[in-house]
């Protein structure tokens, strides 16, 4: 789907937009709560851990959750000394509008801290080495059950053909910001 310049702008201004509620009609508060009925129903599946941060990075605001899934049977874990590297799959699920993405990503766990991975347009619509194909299908199929449209690479790579201000504190010309579930090339 290609998105007007309307539909962009809105999000880009931080304003929500979409046909269905809440994302039409709805507040904030109705929106995550929204979105934290679809991550426990992805929880209620035996093939998927589900950590959700609606709070993405410490910001407190943020305009999309951050889900990210790895597999309850222990095969996307590895530990080694003190380190565990659990592979996985990263969902942004937008606060603004009805759509989300996803792709392969990893977290570090230590003793003392950690890391992850952000999605990138290098990572969009990628899956982890191995047998992951189950849990994209029950991804893809419990997005598609709450009405959010999945963006492919090629949508988010495609320059916009309008001139916008996107507040960033990137000093990159050419950084790619993913926000809002929509990757705008700038």
């Amino acid at each position: 789907m290609i998105y007007s310049e309307k539909f962009l702008k809105s999000i880009i201004e931080g304003k929500p937009i979409g046909e269905i509620y809440p994302y039409k009609d709805g507040t904030k508060k109705q929106r995550e709560l929204y979105i934290k009925s679809i991550v426990a129903d992805l929880k209620k599946s035996n093939l998927i851990k589900v950590e959700a941060d609606f709070n993405s990075y410490g910001s407190g605001y943020s305009s999309y959750v951050d889900i990210f899934c790895y597999k309850t049977d222990g095969s996307s874990i590895l530990k080694r000394d003190n380190i565990i590297c659990i592979n996985g799959v990263t969902i942004y699920i937008s606060k603004l509008a009805p759509l989300a993405i996803y792709g392969s990503s990893k977290k570090i766990r230590r003793s003392k801290g950690g890391s992850y991975d952000f999605l990138d347009i290098n990572s969009i619509n990628k899956i982890p080495s191995g047998d992951w194909d189950g849990v994209i299908c029950l991804l893809k199929d419990k997005l598609n059950k709450y009405g959010i449209e999945l963006l492919e690479k090629k949508e988010l790579a495609r320059s916009i053909d309008f001139e916008v201000q996107i507040p960033t504190i990137s000093k990159n010309p050419n950084f790619n910001l993913v926000n809002s579930n929509l990757l705008i090339r700038m």
